[in-house]
């Protein structure tokens, strides 16, 4: 099934980047992060040009001010003891995040939930920010900052039928079209499916 869907479940640091400032970005455990390179069209938008590489971190509960920690009224946290972050304060940039779940019962539903909340830092462009889920290769396509909403947890779902492998590869996509500040957080992902629960294991 998923693994780390809270993202509390540790991470990599990640080789630092000369050509952004030596940064070191963190890959959570079972998951893989990509970045587009600045000169690279963002994504589907081919007239638009990635111009930086975007920070993405854990933040954990005491890197939070109250109001943003479980329970409070900017809740970042949704499970768990940390969120995952994806931002650049004055760049283009995108983001994949993936995990290529196995042994799932071939040929039962399942959903897929993907939390996701952008601040948008006051930009009026309602394309400036998008984020999208994709589940072997097939989604609901991206979901624009005024879809979203500023601040505000949008839950990407996905139904889908277990393929006769077994696998859902799980990509999750984050973009800024502008050099404009975007933040966005992902936490609290989860799969369900409707197969039965495998049996109990035999006796000693």
């Amino acid at each position: 099934m998923l693994q780390n869907g809270n993202f509390s479940g540790g991470w990599e640091t990640l080789p630092a980047i000369p050509g952004a400032g030596y940064l070191q970005n963190q890959r959570p455990h079972h998951w893989q992060i990509v970045w587009l390179e600045p000169g690279q069209p963002l994504y589907d938008d081919m007239n638009t040009t990635v111009t930086g590489i975007p920070e993405c971190v854990h933040k954990l509960i005491h890197q939070l001010p109250p109001h943003e920690q479980p329970g409070g009224s900017d809740a970042l946290i949704l499970d768990g003891d940390a969120v995952y972050k994806i931002f650049n304060s004055a760049a283009v940039f995108g983001a994949t995040l993936s995990q290529v779940v196995t042994d799932l019962t071939p040929g039962s539903t399942a959903v897929l939930t993907v939390p996701i909340q952008a601040h948008l830092h006051g930009d009026g462009d309602p394309y400036g920010a998008e984020a999208g889920v994709w589940v072997n290769g097939v989604g609901g396509g991206w979901v624009n900052g005024g879809a979203m909403g500023d601040r505000n947890w949008h839950r990407h779902r996905i139904e889908f039928i277990v393929p006769a492998n077994g696998q859902a590869e799980i990509v999750i996509r984050v973009k800024s079209k502008w050099g404009l500040g975007k933040d966005f957080f992902i936490d609290g992902v989860t799969l369900e499916t409707d197969a039965p629960p495998p049996p109990p294991p035999p006796p000693p």
